[in-house]
Protein backbone atom coordinates (compact mmCIF):
# COMPACT_ATOMS: atom_id res chain seq x y z
CA UNK A 1 0.00 0.00 0.00
CA UNK A 2 3.13 2.49 -0.36
CA UNK A 3 2.38 5.48 -2.13
CA UNK A 4 -1.41 6.13 -0.36
CA UNK A 5 -1.82 8.79 1.32
CA UNK A 6 -2.86 7.60 5.37
CA UNK A 7 -6.38 9.02 5.24
CA UNK A 8 -6.72 7.05 2.54
CA UNK A 9 -9.20 4.49 4.23
CA UNK A 10 -10.86 7.47 6.31
CA UNK A 11 -14.75 7.35 5.27
CA UNK A 12 -16.83 9.02 7.63
CA UNK A 13 -20.38 7.39 6.47
CA UNK A 14 -18.78 4.21 5.65
CA UNK A 15 -20.88 2.42 8.60
CA UNK A 16 -24.01 -0.26 8.94
CA UNK A 17 -26.84 0.84 6.84
CA UNK A 18 -26.97 3.62 4.56
CA UNK A 19 -23.75 5.09 3.16
CA UNK A 20 -24.93 8.76 2.59
CA UNK A 21 -26.92 10.72 5.24
CA UNK A 22 -29.62 12.34 2.58
CA UNK A 23 -32.52 9.96 4.57
CA UNK A 24 -32.08 6.83 6.74
CA UNK A 25 -33.17 3.39 6.01
CA UNK A 26 -35.89 2.03 5.95
CA UNK A 27 -38.06 -1.25 4.99
CA UNK A 28 -41.72 -1.28 3.77
CA UNK A 29 -42.55 -4.24 5.85
CA UNK A 30 -41.59 -1.84 9.06
CA UNK A 31 -43.25 1.45 7.78
CA UNK A 32 -45.73 2.83 9.74
CA UNK A 33 -49.64 2.39 7.64
CA UNK A 34 -50.72 5.53 5.89
CA UNK A 35 -54.66 6.19 5.21
CA UNK A 36 -55.97 7.37 2.18
CA UNK A 37 -59.17 9.14 2.05
CA UNK A 38 -62.55 7.30 2.53
CA UNK A 39 -60.04 3.57 3.39
CA UNK A 40 -58.96 3.53 -0.15
CA UNK A 41 -56.51 0.51 -0.06
CA UNK A 42 -54.29 2.31 -3.07
CA UNK A 43 -54.08 6.13 -4.36
CA UNK A 44 -53.36 6.21 -7.99
CA UNK A 45 -51.17 8.83 -9.23
CA UNK A 46 -51.34 9.34 -12.99
CA UNK A 47 -48.18 11.59 -13.83
CA UNK A 48 -48.07 12.87 -17.73
CA UNK A 49 -44.50 13.37 -18.79
CA UNK A 50 -45.35 16.23 -20.69
CA UNK A 51 -41.58 17.04 -22.30
CA UNK A 52 -40.21 19.24 -24.30
CA UNK A 53 -37.29 17.92 -26.81
CA UNK A 54 -34.74 20.36 -28.94
CA UNK A 55 -33.77 19.19 -32.18
CA UNK A 56 -30.13 20.32 -30.57
CA UNK A 57 -29.77 18.66 -27.72
CA UNK A 58 -26.97 17.95 -26.57
CA UNK A 59 -25.25 13.81 -26.86
CA UNK A 60 -23.17 13.71 -24.11
CA UNK A 61 -23.17 12.47 -21.47
CA UNK A 62 -25.81 10.45 -22.13
CA UNK A 63 -29.16 10.84 -24.27
CA UNK A 64 -32.27 11.55 -22.66
CA UNK A 65 -35.01 8.76 -23.28
CA UNK A 66 -36.69 9.75 -26.21
CA UNK A 67 -34.19 12.11 -27.07
CA UNK A 68 -33.06 12.62 -30.93
CA UNK A 69 -31.74 9.42 -32.19
CA UNK A 70 -30.82 11.24 -35.91
CA UNK A 71 -27.95 14.11 -36.86
CA UNK A 72 -29.35 17.49 -36.46
CA UNK A 73 -31.89 18.77 -37.50
CA UNK A 74 -33.89 15.15 -36.90
CA UNK A 75 -37.39 16.07 -37.66
CA UNK A 76 -38.15 12.80 -37.15
CA UNK A 77 -37.87 12.71 -33.50
CA UNK A 78 -38.87 15.81 -33.36
CA UNK A 79 -42.10 15.82 -34.70
CA UNK A 80 -42.99 12.49 -33.36
CA UNK A 81 -42.66 13.76 -29.32
CA UNK A 82 -43.73 16.61 -30.50
CA UNK A 83 -46.89 15.09 -31.24
CA UNK A 84 -47.99 14.18 -27.79
CA UNK A 85 -47.76 18.26 -26.61
CA UNK A 86 -50.17 18.43 -29.60
CA UNK A 87 -52.23 15.71 -30.15
CA UNK A 88 -51.31 13.01 -27.62
CA UNK A 89 -52.22 14.35 -24.68
CA UNK A 90 -55.92 15.40 -25.11
CA UNK A 91 -56.68 12.07 -25.91
CA UNK A 92 -55.56 11.27 -22.09
CA UNK A 93 -57.01 14.58 -20.88
CA UNK A 94 -60.36 13.22 -22.42
CA UNK A 95 -59.74 9.69 -21.35
CA UNK A 96 -59.15 10.92 -17.60
CA UNK A 97 -62.11 13.07 -17.80
CA UNK A 98 -64.47 10.85 -18.72
CA UNK A 99 -63.72 8.83 -15.57
CA UNK A 100 -63.49 11.75 -13.25
CA UNK A 101 -59.70 11.16 -12.91
CA UNK A 102 -56.94 14.11 -12.17
CA UNK A 103 -53.34 13.92 -12.87
CA UNK A 104 -50.33 15.93 -12.45
CA UNK A 105 -48.78 17.17 -15.39
CA UNK A 106 -44.73 17.16 -15.32
CA UNK A 107 -43.63 19.94 -17.40
CA UNK A 108 -40.75 20.94 -19.34
CA UNK A 109 -40.65 24.88 -18.13
CA UNK A 110 -39.74 25.97 -21.68
CA UNK A 111 -43.36 24.30 -23.02
CA UNK A 112 -44.86 27.55 -21.07
CA UNK A 113 -43.94 30.33 -23.41
CA UNK A 114 -43.93 27.71 -26.14
CA UNK A 115 -47.11 26.36 -25.97
CA UNK A 116 -49.51 29.00 -23.88
CA UNK A 117 -52.66 27.11 -25.34
CA UNK A 118 -51.55 23.83 -23.42
CA UNK A 119 -50.49 25.18 -20.27
CA UNK A 120 -54.52 26.84 -20.21
CA UNK A 121 -55.83 23.60 -21.43
CA UNK A 122 -53.66 21.39 -18.29
CA UNK A 123 -55.23 24.15 -15.93
CA UNK A 124 -58.20 24.15 -17.21
CA UNK A 125 -58.13 19.63 -17.17
CA UNK A 126 -57.59 20.24 -13.02
CA UNK A 127 -54.14 18.73 -13.55
CA UNK A 128 -51.58 19.56 -11.45
CA UNK A 129 -48.44 21.33 -12.52
CA UNK A 130 -44.77 20.47 -11.67
CA UNK A 131 -41.96 21.26 -13.13
CA UNK A 132 -39.85 18.62 -15.24
CA UNK A 133 -36.10 20.65 -15.80
CA UNK A 134 -35.89 23.73 -17.91
CA UNK A 135 -36.15 21.00 -21.31
CA UNK A 136 -34.84 17.70 -22.13
CA UNK A 137 -31.89 18.61 -23.41
CA UNK A 138 -30.53 20.36 -20.12
CA UNK A 139 -30.03 17.26 -18.14
CA UNK A 140 -28.43 17.30 -14.62
CA UNK A 141 -25.46 15.16 -14.22
CA UNK A 142 -21.70 16.38 -12.43
CA UNK A 143 -20.00 17.84 -15.75
CA UNK A 144 -22.63 20.72 -15.56
CA UNK A 145 -20.33 23.76 -13.44
CA UNK A 146 -22.49 24.14 -10.11
CA UNK A 147 -23.61 27.99 -11.30
CA UNK A 148 -25.00 26.95 -14.72
CA UNK A 149 -26.91 23.88 -12.71
CA UNK A 150 -28.70 26.61 -10.33
CA UNK A 151 -29.21 28.51 -13.00
CA UNK A 152 -31.29 25.96 -14.67
CA UNK A 153 -32.91 24.86 -12.38
CA UNK A 154 -33.81 28.44 -11.22
CA UNK A 155 -35.03 29.41 -14.74
CA UNK A 156 -37.53 26.21 -14.77
CA UNK A 157 -39.17 27.32 -11.26
CA UNK A 158 -39.78 31.16 -12.79
CA UNK A 159 -40.87 29.71 -16.12
CA UNK A 160 -43.86 27.62 -14.67
CA UNK A 161 -44.83 29.95 -11.34
CA UNK A 162 -45.25 32.93 -14.18
CA UNK A 163 -47.98 30.81 -15.53
CA UNK A 164 -49.15 28.73 -12.57
CA UNK A 165 -47.99 30.58 -9.35
CA UNK A 166 -47.21 28.90 -6.46
CA UNK A 167 -49.56 25.48 -7.56
CA UNK A 168 -45.46 24.43 -8.64
CA UNK A 169 -44.60 22.55 -5.88
CA UNK A 170 -43.06 19.22 -7.35
CA UNK A 171 -39.72 18.65 -9.30
CA UNK A 172 -39.07 15.66 -11.63
CA UNK A 173 -35.64 16.25 -12.59
CA UNK A 174 -35.75 15.49 -16.87
CA UNK A 175 -34.85 11.84 -17.71
CA UNK A 176 -34.85 11.19 -14.01
CA UNK A 177 -31.33 13.38 -13.98
CA UNK A 178 -29.29 14.07 -11.03
CA UNK A 179 -25.64 15.87 -10.19
CA UNK A 180 -24.70 15.81 -6.66
CA UNK A 181 -26.11 19.25 -6.57
CA UNK A 182 -29.76 18.66 -7.66
CA UNK A 183 -31.80 18.24 -4.51
CA UNK A 184 -30.30 20.96 -2.71
CA UNK A 185 -31.10 23.39 -5.78
CA UNK A 186 -34.39 21.91 -6.08
CA UNK A 187 -35.38 22.77 -2.37
CA UNK A 188 -33.83 26.41 -2.16
CA UNK A 189 -35.70 26.97 -5.35
CA UNK A 190 -39.18 26.13 -2.71
CA UNK A 191 -39.89 23.18 -4.12
CA UNK A 192 -41.94 20.30 -1.54
CA UNK A 193 -41.70 17.14 -3.07
CA UNK A 194 -39.50 15.20 -5.80
CA UNK A 195 -39.58 12.13 -7.90
CA UNK A 196 -36.39 11.10 -9.47
CA UNK A 197 -35.65 8.55 -6.75
CA UNK A 198 -37.02 4.78 -7.68
CA UNK A 199 -36.43 2.94 -4.70
CA UNK A 200 -39.48 2.60 -2.24
CA UNK A 201 -43.16 2.67 -3.11
CA UNK A 202 -43.70 4.66 -0.73
CA UNK A 203 -42.91 8.69 0.02
CA UNK A 204 -40.20 9.31 2.12
CA UNK A 205 -38.17 12.20 3.39
CA UNK A 206 -35.27 13.04 2.40
CA UNK A 207 -32.73 15.81 4.27
CA UNK A 208 -30.91 18.64 1.63
CA UNK A 209 -28.95 21.13 2.45
CA UNK A 210 -31.71 24.12 2.14
CA UNK A 211 -34.01 22.18 3.79
CA UNK A 212 -36.75 18.83 3.67
CA UNK A 213 -38.06 17.11 0.70
CA UNK A 214 -40.27 14.63 0.01
CA UNK A 215 -39.62 12.11 -2.62
CA UNK A 216 -42.14 10.74 -4.02
CA UNK A 217 -42.59 7.27 -5.89
CA UNK A 218 -42.13 7.02 -9.65
CA UNK A 219 -41.18 4.14 -10.85
CA UNK A 220 -39.05 3.63 -13.85
CA UNK A 221 -40.02 0.09 -13.92
CA UNK A 222 -43.68 0.51 -14.55
CA UNK A 223 -43.42 3.85 -17.14
CA UNK A 224 -44.39 3.30 -20.84
CA UNK A 225 -41.56 4.76 -22.02
CA UNK A 226 -39.37 2.45 -20.29
CA UNK A 227 -41.65 -0.59 -21.50
CA UNK A 228 -42.85 0.78 -24.82
CA UNK A 229 -40.11 2.74 -26.02
CA UNK A 230 -36.98 1.27 -24.66
CA UNK A 231 -38.45 -2.53 -24.48
CA UNK A 232 -40.84 -2.73 -27.12
CA UNK A 233 -43.74 -4.74 -25.49
CA UNK A 234 -46.89 -4.58 -26.78
CA UNK A 235 -49.78 -1.92 -25.75
CA UNK A 236 -51.13 -5.22 -24.01
CA UNK A 237 -48.14 -6.28 -21.89
CA UNK A 238 -48.09 -3.10 -20.32
CA UNK A 239 -51.20 -2.73 -19.35
CA UNK A 240 -51.54 -5.75 -17.72
CA UNK A 241 -47.90 -5.05 -16.35
CA UNK A 242 -50.17 -1.89 -14.31
CA UNK A 243 -52.87 -3.62 -13.52
CA UNK A 244 -50.43 -6.61 -11.76
CA UNK A 245 -49.00 -4.12 -10.12
CA UNK A 246 -52.63 -2.87 -8.53
CA UNK A 247 -53.27 -5.78 -7.48
CA UNK A 248 -50.07 -7.00 -5.79
CA UNK A 249 -50.37 -3.64 -4.38
CA UNK A 250 -53.86 -3.70 -3.42
CA UNK A 251 -53.53 -7.30 -1.80
CA UNK A 252 -50.87 -5.77 0.22
CA UNK A 253 -52.39 -2.61 1.76
CA UNK A 254 -55.34 -5.20 2.48
CA UNK A 255 -52.84 -7.41 4.20
CA UNK A 256 -51.18 -4.99 6.45
CA UNK A 257 -53.75 -2.19 6.74
CA UNK A 258 -51.75 0.68 5.24
CA UNK A 259 -52.73 2.17 2.26
CA UNK A 260 -50.23 2.06 -1.07
CA UNK A 261 -49.63 3.93 -3.88
CA UNK A 262 -49.76 2.55 -7.95
CA UNK A 263 -48.23 5.47 -9.88
CA UNK A 264 -48.73 5.62 -13.64
CA UNK A 265 -46.54 7.02 -15.51
CA UNK A 266 -47.58 7.91 -19.22
CA UNK A 267 -46.15 9.97 -22.17
CA UNK A 268 -48.25 11.44 -24.34
CA UNK A 269 -46.22 10.45 -27.70
CA UNK A 270 -46.52 7.16 -26.77
CA UNK A 271 -49.72 6.51 -25.10
CA UNK A 272 -51.70 9.01 -26.40
CA UNK A 273 -51.11 7.39 -29.66
CA UNK A 274 -54.64 6.26 -31.47
CA UNK A 275 -53.81 2.60 -31.64
CA UNK A 276 -53.21 3.12 -27.82
CA UNK A 277 -55.79 5.04 -25.75
CA UNK A 278 -58.29 2.95 -26.42
CA UNK A 279 -55.99 0.16 -24.21
CA UNK A 280 -55.30 3.21 -21.45
CA UNK A 281 -59.17 3.97 -21.08
CA UNK A 282 -59.80 0.19 -20.77
CA UNK A 283 -57.03 -0.52 -18.21
CA UNK A 284 -58.36 2.32 -16.13
CA UNK A 285 -61.45 1.40 -15.73
CA UNK A 286 -60.46 -2.52 -14.70
CA UNK A 287 -58.41 -0.40 -11.93
CA UNK A 288 -61.72 1.41 -10.75
CA UNK A 289 -63.61 -1.79 -11.18
CA UNK A 290 -61.82 -2.94 -8.29
CA UNK A 291 -62.37 -0.29 -6.25
CA UNK A 292 -61.15 0.96 -3.19
CA UNK A 293 -58.89 3.57 -4.95
CA UNK A 294 -58.08 7.20 -4.07
CA UNK A 295 -57.07 9.48 -7.32
CA UNK A 296 -55.11 12.42 -6.21
CA UNK A 297 -52.23 14.12 -7.67
CA UNK A 298 -48.93 14.53 -6.74
CA UNK A 299 -49.30 17.72 -4.27
CA UNK A 300 -52.29 15.63 -2.32
CA UNK A 301 -50.34 12.99 -1.64
CA UNK A 302 -47.97 14.34 -0.56
CA UNK A 303 -49.72 16.01 2.21
CA UNK A 304 -52.25 13.30 2.96
CA UNK A 305 -48.64 11.48 3.64
CA UNK A 306 -46.98 14.31 5.88
CA UNK A 307 -50.34 15.09 7.94
CA UNK A 308 -49.92 11.04 9.01
CA UNK A 309 -46.25 11.23 10.11
CA UNK A 310 -46.31 13.10 13.63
Amino acid sequence: MSGLPADYFDYPLRRRGMDHDIYPFRALPDLKPVQWPGGARVALWIAVHVGHFPMDMPLKPFIAPGGMERPYPSFWDYTQRDYGNRIGIYRLMKALAARNLTATALLSAALAPLYPVLMDDIEAAGWEPACAGLDMGHLHHAQVPEAEEAATVKEAAALLRVRFGDAVRGWHSPAHSESPRTLDLVAAEGFDWTSGWLNDDMPYGMATSAGPLLAMPLPQDLADQKMLQQQNMATEDFCNAVLAAHAALDAEAAATGGGRILTLSVTPWLMGQPHRIRAFGAMLDAILAKGSVWNANGAQIAQAWRAQQA
